[in-house]
């Protein structure tokens, strides 16, 4: 894999690196490279409106404390991570590929068509998203538990 500059992140990614799950370790390790190499975050707008949803669902579901969950998600915001705003070409692409992926909701296309944008690799936390981009042959779209090294 070559050492891309920028990378688009998924709000499941930002969030498993902060909260305690069986996940954490995985999310932690790929942000810590992603921090580590320099490499400038990106995401759509709709990754801000995620990892508040995610993070309140926690809260909602008694997984997590007020105060844990108020600092979680301060943690996530205060990420470096540079907004992709949407746009009528954005919109597009990501139609587009919610169409090739076959799925019938469109957000996590937003974070492909963002990626696809900025000529950035595209790192998430759902492995069925990344094996469905693998088969349609996008080397750019990375699971957190891909070898990075």
């Amino acid at each position: 894999m070559n050492k891309p500059s920028i990378a688009v992140i998924d709000a499941s990614l930002a969030v498993y690196s902060v909260i305690n799950t069986p996940m954490a370790s995985l999310a932690e390790n790929v942000m810590d490279y992603l921090q580590n190499n320099r490499i400038k975050l990106y995401a759509p707008r709709l990754w801000w409106y995620e990892v508040t949803s995610v993070v309140h669902k926690y809260l909602f579901d008694g997984l997590l404390t007020e105060k844990y969950a108020k600092d979680t998600l301060t943690i996530i915001l205060n990420l470096a991570v540079n907004r992709v705003d949407e746009d009528d070409g954005l919109c597009r692409a990501a139609f587009e590929w919610a169409t090739r992926l076959t799925q019938k909701p469109a957000h996590d296309s937003f974070y492909l068509a963002a990626a696809e944008l900025l000529g950035a690799d595209f790192w998430t936390a759902d492995q069925r998203l990344t094996n469905r981009a693998h088969q349609l042959g996008l080397d750019w779209v990375h699971w957190m538990g891909e070898s990075f090294h």
